[in-house]
């Protein structure tokens, strides 16, 4: 789990360095490049769930949808929470949860598993934590002892 929020910690760093601005000085031409920015990185990764995962056009719309609300939503949770960063990581666990929930209800159960699996893949975790426990060997360590 720690290592999905820093991973959705580093996938935003970007967007927030970029987007760094005193409040005084914020306005409307400043917000429209972020914005955009923001924008192209949920087309970007949208691109890549399409092409991975075989998505339909249907599919790749709400996914975009899904995409641009998360990040936005991280967003605004770093700007409200900057002062707390435990009350930051709280909130992008709440966002990462519920973006993964709303993913899972546009994919069909063969593409989940496999985004599941490159996601899993694309954060390092080993072959024995994966999601799957279909697939965890089974030893003497992991049977259950009364």
């Amino acid at each position: 789990m720690k290592r999905l929020i820093v991973a959705i910690m580093f996938a935003f760093a970007g967007s927030v360095a970029y987007a760094q601005t005193t409040a005084a000085t914020q306005n409307t031409a400043t917000q429209a490049p972020a914005d955009k920015a923001l924008e192209q990185r949920a087309n970007d990764i949208t691109a890549g769930m399409a092409k991975n995962l075989r998505l339909t056009p249907e599919q790749t719309a709400k996914v975009k949808a899904i995409n641009l609300t998360g990040m936005r939503q991280v967003e605004e949770a770093k700007v409200k929470y900057k002062d707390d960063p435990r009350m930051v990581v709280k909130q992008i666990d709440i966002i990462s949860q519920t973006r993964l929930s709303q993913i899972k209800d546009v994919l069909t159960p063969l593409q989940f598993q496999q985004y599941q699996d490159r996601r899993e893949e694309k954060m390092g975790v080993p072959n024995e934590a994966k999601s799957n426990p279909n697939q965890r060997k089974q030893g003497p360590m992991s049977q259950e002892s009364y």
